[in-house]
C-alpha cells in the first residue's frame, strides 16, 4: 500500500508542480509563435533590403588620425552656411587576411558641434551620443544623425573613447566618409576638410578623402538581378581619336553630382575589384551648353597623374551647380585591354545629379568608337541599370543599409531568444522524461515487489500442503503398511489373507511414494532438477521384467519445462508404463525423449498385442494429462506390431 501511495505522488509531482522559469516567463514572455512570427517578418524585410557588400577594392580609405588620448576631431566646411537634415558618418572598415571585416578606428563616443560663422569659435553641440546614444553599434554601416531644421557652414565630429593604433602606443580616429545631406543633395561632397593629426599617406588616406564620396561598401544598387548592363569600347593602339562618352540631357540643368558606375566582372576575378574592369586612368569630365563643347566648365580633371582606381565601388564628382545640357567623359589615360591589344573603356552606368535628382535617364549617348559588341550598346550607360542591379539614390542606399544593420542586430537578438526558448523546453522535456523514466523503473520495482510477495505466499502454502500430505497421508499410507506387514505374518493368518495383506502393503508403499513425489513438486525441488532421473527410476521398477530401451537426446533442454509441466509429464509417463504392464502384454518396451530447443517428442513403443482396432480410442488419463500439458497425444501401431504413443509439445 505504501508503495502504490509512493507511486502516485511521482505521478501527479510534475503536473502540480510548474517549472518555476516556465511560470514566471508565462508573465513577461510573448507567446512563441509571436517571436516566430516576428523574425519571419524581420528576415522577409532584410530580404528586401539591399546588400552590405564588403570587398577589398581600389579607391581611397579616407580619414585616418593618431594620436595620443582622446578629442581628436575632424572638421568639413561646406564653404557656405547651408540648411540640412542629416549627417551620415561612414566608418572605415578593415579586412583581415582571412577576409573578415570589422570597423577601424571607430570612438566609443562621438559629438557633432556645428558654425554657422568662418569666425564662429564654440560653435552649438548637435548631436552627443552619450546624451543620445546610438540605436546599435555601426558594424560596418552608416551611421546616421537626424537633425531636420539645422543649418550650419562648418560641422565638426570629435571623437571619445578611441582604440589603440596597432603596437604604438597611440590611439586611432577614422573614418570613411562624411555625407551631409539637405534631401537628396550631399552638400559634403568634394568640400575641404581640416583635422588634428590627420595621416597624409595618398592614395590612402588624407584629409581630403573624408568628402571624396568613395565608402567601403559596394555600389548602391537593389537585388535586381542584372545580365552585365554596361558599355565597353575597345580603343586600337593605332587610334589617335580622344575617347570620350558623350550624354545629351536635352535641356540645361545646375548639376549638383556626377556618378560613374565601375563595371562589376563578378566574385570570382578578385584583381577587378582593385582596378575596376576598364575604369580609365586618366581622365577629364566637362559640361557644357552647346555640343562642341567649346567652352566647357570642369568639373574634374585628373591631369597628368593617375586616378586611384575605385574597384568596384561607386565614384562620385560634385559638379558644384555647374550648368550645362551637354556632360562629357574623355579618358585620357586607359587601362589595356585584357584579352587585345589597345585599351579599354566601360561603365556600367553614368548618373547625372541635379536638384537631388537623376537627369541623365534615358539620355542621348554619342561614343567616340564603337561598342566591343553590340550587346554592350550606349544605352546601357543610362538605363538606371549597373551590372549589379537597379541603382538606387545614394541616400536611400545608405538609409536602407543602416536598417539592414539595424534588423540584423535585432534578428540576432530575436534568435538568440528562440534557441533560448527552445534549450528551456528541451530541459523541461528532458526533466519530464527522466520523470517518466523514473515513474516506469517504479512501477516495474512495484509490480516485481508484488508478484514476490504473491509467489512467497504460493510458496508458504505450498509448504504447508507438502507438510500436511507428508506428515499426514503419507504417514497414515506408511502406517498402513507396516500394519500389514505385521498381520500377514501372524501365525495363525491364513495364507490367503496374507497374500491380500502383502498385495495392500504394497499399494500403500507406493502410494507413499507418490505422495512423496508430490511433495517434493509442491516443495519446487526432486521433480524439478531430477525429472530425467525418475522417470528413468520409474521405468526400471515398472519394467522390471521387460526388455526396456531408453533413449535421451538434448536434455539440455528439459529446464525449459515449468514444474508444474515436468510433474504432469512425469505422472503422464507413469500412466502410460503402467497401462502397458496391465493391459499391453508385452515383452519389449523402447522409450525415446528428444529435446530441442523449440518442440519435446516422447515415445513409447511396445511389441505387445496392439490397439486391437481402437486406434481412435485415446486412454482417458493418458488424454487428460497430454491436454494439461498443452501437447499432441497420438497412438499408432508401427509396422512390426504393438503400440506406439507419441508425445508432441512445443516448448
Amino acid at each position: 500500500m505504501n508503495l502504490r501511495c509512493t507511486l502516485f505522488c511521482l505521478t501527479v509531482l510534475p503536473f502540480i508542480l510548474p517549472v518555476p522559469n516556465v511560470a514566471r516567463a508565462s508573465v513577461t514572455e510573448r507567446p512563441l509563435a509571436d517571436l516566430k512570427e516576428e523574425i519571419e517578418t524581420t528576415r522577409l524585410r532584410l530580404d528586401e533590403l539591399p546588400l552590405r557588400l564588403i570587398r577589398e577594392s581600389g579607391g581611397t580609405l579616407g580619414f585616418e588620425a593618431t594620436r595620443k588620448g582622446d578629442g581628436t576631431w575632424v572638421e568639413v566646411d561646406l564653404l557656405e552656411t547651408r540648411p540640412f537634415d542629416t549627417i551620415m558618418l561612414i566608418p572605415t572598415v578593415a579586412i583581415s587576411e582571412s577576409k573578415e571585416s570589422s570597423n577601424y578606428g571607430f570612438p566609443d563616443r562621438l559629438q557633432v558641434r556645428i558654425y554657422t560663422r568662418p569666425d564662429d569659435k564654440t560653435g552649438t553641440l548637435l548631436f552627443d551620443s552619450a546624451v543620445t546614444p546610438l540605436n546599435v553599434l555601426p558594424n560596418q554601416s552608416p551611421v546616421i544623425i537626424d537633425c531636420p531644421g539645422s543649418s550650419a557652414r562648418r560641422i565638426r565630429i570629435t571623437a571619445h573613447g578611441l582604440p589603440d593604433f596597432r603596437e604604438a602606443p597611440l590611439n586611432v580616429f577614422s573614418l570613411s566618409e562624411v555625407l551631409v545631406f539637405d534631401d537628396n543633395r550631399n552638400l559634403a561632397l568634394g568640400k575641404p576638410v581640416t583635422g588634428a593629426g590627420s595621416t597624409e599617406h595618398r592614395p590612402l588616406w588624407s584629409r581630403k578623402y573624408l568628402t571624396d564620396g568613395y565608402m567601403p561598401f559596394s555600389q548602391p544598387c537593389s537585388r535586381d538581378f542584372t545580365d552585365g548592363s554596361f558599355c565597353r569600347i575597345r580603343v586600337p593602339p593605332e587610334s589617335s581619336t580622344p575617347v570620350s562618352m558623350t550624354l545629351d540631357l536635352g535641356r540645361e540643368y545646375a548639376l549638383d553630382e556626377i556618378h560613374l558606375y565601375p563595371v562589376h566582372v563578378g566574385d570570382n576575378f578578385a584583381v577587378f575589384h582593385k582596378t575596376a574592369l576598364g575604369f580609365p586612368k586618366q581622365f577629364r569630365i566637362e559640361v557644357s551648353n552647346d555640343a562642341t563643347f567649346s567652352s566647357p566648365a570642369v568639373i574634374f580633371d585628373t591631369g597628368a597623374k593617375d586616378y586611384p582606381s575605385p574597384g568596384h565601388r561607386l565614384a562620385c564628382f560634385a559638379a558644384n551647380n555647374a550648368s550645362g545640357r551637354y556632360v562629357r567623359i574623355t579618358a585620357l589615360g586607359l587601362p589595356p585591354h585584357p584579352q587585345s591589344e589597345g585599351g579599354i573603356f566601360a561603365l556600367a552606368e553614368i548618373e547625372v545629379i541635379a536638384d537631388g535628382a537623376v537627369v541623365s535617364r534615358g539620355a542621348k549617348v554619342k561614343l567616340s568608337h564603337k561598342p566591343e559588341s553590340s550587346r554592350l550598346v550606349p544605352a546601357k550607360l543610362v538605363d538606371g541599370m549597373s551590372s549589379i542591379g537597379r541603382t538606387l539614390p545614394v541616400r536611400e542606399w545608405l538609409t536602407d543599409l543602416a536598417e539592414r544593420n539595424r534588423l540584423e542586430v535585432k534578428q540576432e537578438a530575436l534568435q538568440t531568444e528562440l534557441q533560448r526558448r527552445y534549450l528551456r523546453q528541451s530541459r523541461i522535456i528532458r526533466n519530464l522524461g527522466w520523470s517518466m523514466a523514473l515513474i516506469f523503473a517504479l512501477s516495474v520495482v512495484l509490480v516485481l515487489l508484488q508478484r514476490l510477495t504473491r509467489q512467497r505466499q504460493i510458496y508458504r502454502l505450498r509448504e504447508s500442503l507438502a507438510a500436511d500430505l507428508h506428515d499426514e497421508i503419507g504417514g497414515n499410507f506408511s502406517g498402513i503398511a507396516l500394519l500389514c506387514d505385521e498381520l500377514a505374518h501372524e501365525d495363525d493368518m491364513p495364507e490367503a489373507h496374507s497374500a491380500q495383506l502383502s498385495t495392500v502393503a504394497d499399494i500403500a508403499r507406493t502410494s507413499a511414494n507418490t505422495t512423496r513425489s508430490l511433495v517434493r513438486f509442491l516443495e519446487s525441488r526432486g521433480v524439478t532438477g531430477e525429472l530425467l532421473e525418475k522417470m528413468q527410476t520409474m521405468a526400471k521398477l515398472i519394467l522390471a521384467e521387460h526388455i526396456t530401451e531408453f533413449d535421451i537426446q538434448g536434455e539440455k533442454h528439459i529446464a525449459r519445462l515449468a514444474p508444474k509441466e515436468k510433474w504432469h509429464l512425469l505422472l503422464f509417463f507413469k500412466e502410460a508404463l503402467t497401462n502397458i504392464v496391465k493391459h499391453a502384454g508385452a515383452t519389449e518396451v523402447v522409450i525415446r525423449l528428444h529435446l530441442t530447443a523449440q518442440r519435446l517428442t516422447l515415445t513409447i513403443a511396445d511389441d505387445g498385442k496392439g490397439l486391437g482396432g481402437t486406434e481412435g480410442h485415446k486412454p482417458t488419463h493418458l488424454a487428460m494429462r497430454a491436454q494439461k500439458l498443452k501437447a499432441k497425444l497420438s497412438l499408432s501401431t508401427p509396422p512390426g506390431g504393438g503400440t506406439a504413443i507419441t508425445l508432441e509439445k512445443k516448448l
